[in-house]
């Protein structure tokens, strides 16, 4: 049986589609406002629910009666702001620039772009992960410095996924989340 918090969730993700589409249109357009009330339009036709849309520059978040979706992405190439409430236990690679960021009903997600090898990456998600007492649950290498990591900890998860960057160096996706209490 879905828990509240997964079922929350899974509203919320029906969300993301048309609201990454919007927060790709925002910023192309003349009249901020107006393309805001055309993006609420369409995100509540989408969805059949009522939405409230608020950018600010980079940030846009979007409430319904569901929750909240907070997303973060860089404009002009620089680096997003960390979400405050990110958890501590929860590895990130150094000096890596936030690409995005996004929170969703308690699910947090971070794109990072660092000059580390995806294998340096790998060694240290394992150490500090093991050494925050979460329990790797899967661990699968690709070519090319691909790779996936799951580790689960107090009814939580989070997912790690590299990819070569085409610039060089390593993209890494992390989302985190789970059962609260």
């Amino acid at each position: 049986m879905a828990t509240r918090s997964s079922q929350t969730r899974t509203k919320m993700a029906r969300l993301l589609l048309p609201m990454l589409a919007v927060s790709l249109l925002l910023p192309l357009t003349a009249c901020q406002k107006a393309a805001e009330k055309m993006a609420e339009a369409a995100l509540e036709k989408a969805t059949g629910s009522k939405i409230d849309l608020k950018r600010d520059g980079s940030a846009m978040s979007i409430k319904t009666e569901q929750g909240e979706i907070k997303v973060a992405s860089s404009v002009d190439g620089e680096s997003v702001p960390m979400p405050d409430d990110f958890p501590k236990d929860v590895f990130l690679p150094e000096k890596g620039k936030i690409n995005s960021a996004m929170d969703m009903a308690g699910m947090k997600m971070v794109n990072i772009i660092t000059h580390a090898t995806s294998a340096e990456i790998s060694a240290n998600v394992q150490k500090s992960m093991e050494a925050q007492g979460w329990k790797r649950e899967m661990a699968m290498q690709g070519e090319e410095g691909s790779a996936t990591f799951v580790y689960s900890k107090d009814k939580r998860q989070t997912v790690y996924q590299m990819m070569k960057h085409d610039k060089g160096g390593t993209q890494v996706a992390i989302r985190t989340g789970g059962a609260e209490g």
